[in-house]
This record gives C-alpha cells, sequence and structure tokens, in this order.
C-alpha cells in the first residue's frame, strides 16, 4: 500500500511540466502576456519578436551545456530559470500597455529575452529528469501533463487581464518548483542495451523536424485569414487540440503499448494533413477544426522530441541538454522562419486566397513525403534497436535470466521479467504471484530502473538483444 501510495504521490509530482506547457501555450496563442494592442508594436509583431528571443535563448543553453550541463543538479539554475521567466513574464505585458518609444520597446526586449532564457533553460531540466525517470510510464505523463496544460490554460484565458498576467507568471515557478521536488525519483542506470548514436541518421531527422515546424510557423501564420472576425478562434482550436491529446491519454491509461515512442508518433503527421485538409475544405465554416487538429500533431511532435531525444541521450551518454536542446532548437529554428515566411507573405501585393491554397497544398505534399519516405513508423521504431548477433538456441527464460543477471535483479523482480517478456499484464502478473498490484508495480518500475529502459519495447529489446554480448553495466 506504501508503495502504491508512493506512486501515485511520483505521477502527481510529474505533471509539473504542464505549468511550464500552460505558459509558453498562453505566451504563444494568446495576448495575455505579449498584447498586440499595446502601443509599442503592430498587430503580430510583439509575438514575433518573442519567439525570435525565445529561438536565440534555446542556442544559448545548448551553447553552455558544453560547460554547465547538468543543469538540473545545480540549485542555482533552479532559481535562475524560476527568477528569468516569473520577472520576463510581468514585465512584458506591462512594457507594452504603459511605456512608450525607446525606452518601452528596451524594456520588452530585455523582458522577453529573460523570459525566453529561462523558458529553455526550465524546459532543458525537466528534460534532464525525464531521460533517467525509471517508471514505464514516461509517455502516459507527457501527455497527461499536456493535458493538465490545457486545463489551465482555459483557467487563465477566462480571467482579467491583470489577474491572468499574475497567474501566468507563478507557473514557472510552481513548473520550478516542482521540478526541484522530483530531484530524488527513482533513476534508471545505464542501459543493458547501450545506443550506437552513429547508427542514427542525425541530418535526415532534423531536416524532416525542421521541415514540419516550418509548416506549422507558416500554417499558424496565415491560418487567421481562414478565421477573420471570429475572435474566439484560437481558443475554440485549443479546445479540440486539448481534448484531442486529452482522449489519447485516457486511451493510454486503459490500454498499454509496447512503444509509447510509436504511441506518440503516430497522431502527428495524419493530425497535421488532415487540419490543413479541413482549411481548404471548409475555410470559411468551421475552421478550428483545421487549425486545432495542427495544433494537435505539432504538440504530439513536441512530446516525442522530449521522450526520444531524452532517452536517446540517456542510452548514447551525450549530455541531455545537448540532444534535447539541438532537437527543441530545430524545431524552434523551423517555426520562426515559418512565420516570417507568412508575415512576408500576409503583407506582400500579391498576397491572394489562391496563394493561400497553392501554399497549403505544398504544404500537405511536404508532410506526406516526409511521413511517408524520411520519418516514419520504423525510423523511430529503429532508434530503440540495437542490431547484435542473436542466438537462437537461447529459450526465453535463458535470456531472461542473462538479462537479470546483468541488471542484478532479485529473485522476485526475475520472476516478473519472465512474466512481463511472455506479454503478460500486471493483474495477471498479481494472480500468478499473489502479491498486490501496487507490489507489482513497484517491482516492474525496479526492472525498468535496472535495466535502463522506460517501456515494454525497451524492455523486450533489453531482452532479446542485452542477453548476449557485453554488457552496458560492466
Amino acid at each position: 500500500m506504501r508503495e502504491a501510495m508512493t506512486d501515485r504521490v511520483a505521477d502527481w509530482r510529474l505533471l509539473g511540466l504542464g505549468f511550464w506547457q500552460a505558459w509558453q501555450i498562453v505566451a504563444m496563442c494568446t495576448d495575455i502576456v505579449a498584447p498586440t494592442s499595446g502601443k509599442l508594436f503592430d498587430q503580430g509583431n510583439a509575438l514575433l519578436i518573442l519567439l525570435v528571443l525565445m529561438t536565440a535563448a534555446y542556442l544559448a543553453v545548448v551553447v553552455a551545456s558544453r560547460r554547465y550541463a547538468p543543469f538540473a543538479g545545480r540549485d542555482s539554475s533552479y532559481v535562475l530559470a524560476a527568477a528569468l521567466m516569473a520577472a520576463g513574464t510581468l514585465a512584458m505585458p506591462v512594457a507594452l500597455h504603459f511605456l512608450e518609444g525607446i525606452v518601452g520597446i528596451g524594456v520588452f526586449v530585455m523582458a522577453a529575452a529573460s523570459a525566453s532564457l529561462g523558458n529553455a533553460l526550465l524546459l532543458i531540466m525537466w528534460g534532464e529528469l525525464w531521460s533517467a525517470l525509471a517508471t514505464g510510464r514516461v509517455g502516459r505523463h507527457l501527455y497527461a501533463s499536456y493535458t493538465f496544460a490545457f486545463v489551465l490554460f482555459f483557467l487563465i484565458y477566462f480571467m482579467p487581464q491583470p489577474v491572468a498576467v499574475m497567474a501566468t507568471t507563478l507557473l514557472p515557478i510552481i513548473s520550478t518548483a516542482v521540478l526541484y521536488a522530483c530531484r530524488h525519483e527513482p533513476r534508471r542506470e545505464p542501459s543493458v542495451v547501450p545506443l550506437d548514436v552513429h547508427t542514427i541518421p542525425v541530418a535526415r531527422l532534423l531536416v524532416c523536424l525542421f521541415i514540419i515546424s516550418v509548416i506549422w510557423g507558416l500554417t499558424q501564420g496565415i491560418v487567421g485569414t481562414f478565421a477573420e472576425g471570429d475572435e474566439f478562434h484560437m481558443a475554440k482550436s485549443l479546445l479540440l487540440a486539448g481534448g484531442g491529446i486529452g482522449a489519447i491519454t485516457l486511451s493510454m491509461a486503459v490500454t498499454s503499448s509496447p512503444s509509447e515512442a510509436l504511441t506518440l508518433y503516430k497522431p502527428v503527421i495524419p493530425a497535421m494533413v488532415a487540419g490543413i485538409v479541413l482549411l481548404l475544405l471548409q475555410p470559411a465554416v468551421y475552421p478550428f477544426l483545421g487549425s486545432g487538429l495542427i495544433i494537435m500533431g505539432v504538440y504530439c511532435l513536441d512530446m516525442l522530441l522530449m521522450l526520444v531525444s531524452t532517452d536517446i541521450a540517456f542510452r548514447g551518454r551525450i549530455p541531455v541538454a545537448l540532444s534535447f536542446g539541438v532537437a527543441i532548437l530545430t524545431t524552434r529554428a523551423g517555426t520562426l522562419v515559418g512565420s516570417v515566411v507568412a508575415d512576408g507573405f500576409l503583407f506582400a501585393p500579391f498576397w491572394t486566397a489562391q496563394l493561400r491554397t497553392d501554399i497549403c497544398l505544398v504544404a500537405v505534399l511536404l508532410l506526406a513525403i516526409i511521413g511517408m519516405l524520411f520519418f516514419t513508423m520504423a525510423d523511430v521504431q529503429r532508434l530503440y534497436v540495437t542490431p547484435r548477433a542473436q542466438r537462437t538456441d537461447e529459450s526465453l527464460e535463458q535470456k531472461c535470466a542473462a538479462v537479470a543477471a546483468m541488471g542484478h535483479l532479485t529473485n522476485r523482480e526475475s520472476e516478473v521479467l519472465v512474466l512481463l517478456a511472455r506479454g503478460r499484464s500486471v493483474p495477471y502478473i498479481c494472480d500468478e504471484l499473489s502479491i498486490a498490484q501496487g507490489t507489482v508495480k513497484h517491482h516492474v518500475s525496479n526492472i525498468y530502473r535496472k535495466l535502463g529502459v522506460y517501456d515494454r519495447q525497451g524492455l523486450l529489446d533489453a531482452i532479446e538483444q542485452g542477453g548476449v554480448g557485453r554488457s552496458a553495466l560492466a
């Protein structure tokens, strides 16, 4: 019972990422933090400047990671991230509403730079935690965190402007405090299936991420032309996106998936393609349907990046801030490029509805090509398989025994390992071994931690491949 209670407390703490994501949604999808109706900038320019500074902030954190990573190991990093984000969040709307001229612009830029740097640092630290978690429910925690973020967002969205600003200012402080409380979460040991990072087509995957992000920035820049006059368009789009992510969260809680990475990847391309097609088919009826699907697809991509890039860093023995930071920097740079291009199109004399249609069709074509040829389900799966010479004369029990010895599993954990390898569920294991469900979950968590994996697919790979060759623990 005590172990089950501990698991539930840990689960709630891991929702702390949702406070960071709620800040991101408020800052980039509303005018609460960066009002477009202030005195200093024309429509949209404040958000574009914020996006430029965010991209620069991730670059700065990636560069700094070579000397200071892991950031989560330093108490000063928590204070710095919370202070920079909170101060910048509070100062941006103040500068836009109450200051004028060069002074106002200077204060806004400094505030935006402060919030952006804190934002990048805080997310990288969450990635450092995520990379080493011993739980087998990492992907579900990510989805639950993002679903929680949408709940927080709508609570803030309907607040009066001054109250909403103060609430948004508190989000990074709470997220940092929760992250600090997670420092002693169970951490996994080095994987028994070490990853050779040289086998990963990094350049190809980064190019695909960049192109997808350019399409995201481009479509978000021009989507307003589909919904002119609808002041609640973005709110309705986010409600649809949040509902979709919430539905996936519920399905992941009810049914277990061998590979959470594949579950995260599945909606990305289909949701974005369907969203753009819906915008073209029904441009004046329900544009929020298309926009919401696009947002859902991109947020699923963000979660996939956090899950995969941090796990690759852990198994490849490279700094999380470098692996995860480069992936996020690539997406932020792509979003910036797409947003700048969209801004240029909208104010160009040759902008027409036909050009808008052509851009959307090209975007659909590029997404389809990427999903079919360059960034497929098979590519995601290969990130978790390290080719090794297999011995076909070994039984499943022998392979499990070899892996159990490598991971120094207890006798009871070895028994649970064999049942997991046979595809048995937690309730089945409870009945088979006559132990409580909380105890089984505790054993499963310990197995994941000791073998250095985070989901069922990784465990199966460890059994099939880790039982032969040299152990990563040696």
